[in-house]
């Protein structure tokens, strides 16, 4: 958000955005739920709010970071991980700085199951530096960019959160302006890398960038491609680069998702309102037929044009909306059919 002080715009600064998004967060944790829907999303915002907590705690903020595509999971993990950041400024600067920040203390009323102790989870070595020979540059849409040198993470603005963003080799423009507008807005320090020669490589290169992180936030749900068998934290194994992935939200359904954002009110890609539910890249991804309008119920077409959109895309998304419901309008069997738009 930004404010206009003497007529002058000022960008909030993370700890200002991390107290908004808590405050608004924790209001909507302390009402009493509306709906069976509420009452789930509550509940599994305590848990996922606890699960970051304790990843802050065992690993340590400075080896953390998050992989965000700008998709509607893992937009509710980094609104999770914003709220959980403004509980660990406040537990730094409070009056007690000999006391570790402690997830247990911070939100005491997470459910017994998922009491997790540090015993619990298992110690990660900072990894080590690869050979440069393998230190292949990732690709965008112009080309190769140069790798910059590896780097600690300390040496960043302790106000930033560190990000890796692993793109479709054919990103959708809407998701690429999203996740600009995410940078900005949630203050991410954002390294891009093509899907093209895989994700292991993409997160062996990031690593290789960032040898301090040993814990990435990853939006993946139960009921994505292999998500099935995954708890809260897993280490990688089959030949990936060795870090610890946490899934904060991994219980969490497709409906909470949508709950979550709209009772927030968190913007999000404006491709889910032209009917998509799942996003990859422009060929291998459609709006979900499950959400295709009726010809009677046409849908209006005075949609606002961000200002991002050119007028193909204007036109292109006015043509959608015509045809197909939001994506958070798919409600029967909505886990089942959640990727009926995806090609893969």
């Amino acid at each position: 958000m930004t404010t206009i002080t003497n007529g002058v715009s000022a960008r909030e600064d993370l700890p200002a955005v991390c107290r908004r998004i808590n405050s608004r967060l924790t209001a909507f944790l302390s009402k009493p739920p509306a709906s069976d829907r509420v009452k789930s999303v509550q509940e599994q915002t305590r848990i996922s709010l606890f699960v970051i907590a304790k990843a802050i705690e065992v690993y340590g903020l400075e080896h953390i970071a998050i992989s965000f595509n700008g998709g509607k999971d893992c937009l509710v993990l980094l609104v999770l991980l914003v709220a959980v950041l403004d509980e660990y400024y406040t537990w730094e600067e409070s009056s007690r700085p000999i006391q570790a920040f402690s997830a247990a203390r911070v939100y005491p009323d997470t459910p017994e199951s998922v009491l997790l102790t540090a015993g619990d989870l298992p110690t990660v070595s900072t990894p080590s530096s690869q050979s440069s020979a393998e230190n292949t540059p990732p690709r965008s849409r112009d080309g190769p960019s140069p790798i910059p040198p590896p780097r600690r993470l300390s040496t960043c603005s302790p106000h930033s959160i560190h990000t890796v963003y692993i793109h479709s080799t054919h990103p959708f423009a809407e998701v690429d302006n999203f996740v600009s507008e995410c940078v900005d807005s949630y203050h991410l320090d954002l390294l891009r890398y093509d899907e093209k020669n895989g994700m292991k490589h993409a997160f062996k290169v990031y690593l290789q960038q960032n040898p301090n992180v040993k814990t990435i936030f990853v939006g993946t749900r139960r009921t994505d491609p292999h998500g099935g068998s995954l708890n809260h934290f897993d280490m990688t194994d089959g030949g990936w680069p060795r870090f610890m992935r946490c899934h904060p939200v991994i219980d969490w359904c497709y409906g909470d998702v949508w709950s979550f954002l709209r009772e927030l009110e968190i913007p999000y890609c404006t491709l889910y309102d032209l009917g998509y539910t799942s996003l990859g890249g422009t060929t291998d991804t459609h709006p979900n037929p499950a959400l295709q309008r009726k010809p009677t119920a046409p849908a209006s077409e005075d949609e606002p044009m961000s200002p991002r959109e050119d007028e193909a895309t204007m036109e292109r998304r006015k043509s959608l909306i015509s045809c197909f419901r939001p994506a958070y309008e798919l409600e029967f069997e909505a886990d089942s059919k959640e990727r009926l738009g995806r090609d893969k």
